[in-house]
């Protein structure tokens, strides 16, 4: 198959993998992916937060505004002004490295509990029942962080490579931002729809004993089926704390059955 006809192939699996979790009673998953994800959301708020009441401190005292600030007047209009300043853009700045890397503090978080979803519907379709050992679920939860890790600098470092032809090109000739910033965008899509798949995908490979190696070579040679499995990852990712829920248990069901259906 080409990489187009790979990415058609994939995206009915989305709905199949609704269908084969509730017909075989695998609705229970769900809760894992909502409870990490609302201690991830809690936790990271209250780091944010704890790091903007730090460089507020910090950046007051340095312009030796601290003093002004904790009078009983505030301080007046421009402390008030940088205090509000500082607050707003580290919150902005926090909420973006947030949302930037907190799908894959997920997927590392989530490792074991979609390793073992994959596993479940691998045992369903074929029967053969997997065995359980406590060495081989710490060697899958290193291998699935370790990959999760390469993916996230990868991902990071093609996007960041696509922002600065952006901006060189539109820098040298601005008329062809109309062009070049939607189409910049898209390819920043698919390089992380690619890598969402992956993720997912990777689940049944590691079942079936790949090596980290064999894993990469196998997706190089199906990135159509990540990017369709990784699409609506992607897009489900945005809806925060219910898309984080629905994409990370339906993607790895929905890798797990279209491996099953082009390898067998």
């Amino acid at each position: 198959m080409t990489h187009f006809e790979q990415f058609k192939f994939a995206l009915p699996y989305w709905r199949k993998a609704w269908g084969f979790i509730f017909q075989n009673k695998l609705g229970y998953y769900f809760l894992f992916p909502l409870i990490i994800t609302a201690v991830l959301y809690f936790s990271s708020f209250f780091l944010i937060d704890t790091l903007v009441d730090w460089l507020n401190a910090e950046l007051l005292a340095f312009f030796g505004l601290d003093k002004e600030i904790n009078s009983a007047d505030g301080g007046g209009f421009f402390p008030k002004l940088v205090h509000y300043l500082i607050t707003i853009f580290g919150w902005i700045a926090g909420l973006i490295i947030f949302y930037k890397t907190s799908k894959y503090a997920t997927l590392i978080l989530m490792s074991p509990v979609m390793s073992a979803l994959s596993s479940k519907t691998d045992e369903i379709i074929t029967g053969k029942k997997s065995t359980f050992s406590a060495e081989e679920l710490l060697k899958d939860i290193i291998r699935g962080s370790a990959l999760s890790i390469r993916n996230f600098f990868l991902e990071l470092g093609l996007n960041t490579g696509l922002f600065v032809i952006n901006v060189a090109i539109v820098f040298i000739f601005p008329p062809l931002d109309i062009l070049i910033s939607p189409l910049s965008a898209i390819a920043s899509f698919l390089v992380s729809a690619y890598f969402f798949g992956f993720a997912a995908i990777d689940y049944t490979l590691e079942n079936r004993r790949y090596t980290f190696r064999q894993s990469i070579e196998y997706m190089r040679k199906n990135k159509g089926m990540a990017i369709g499995n990784g699409t609506f990852y992607a897009i489900l990712f945005a809806i925060p704390v219910v898309g984080v829920t629905l994409s990370t248990i339906l993607s790895t069901v929905a890798g797990t059955l279209m491996v099953n259906a082009k390898d067998g």
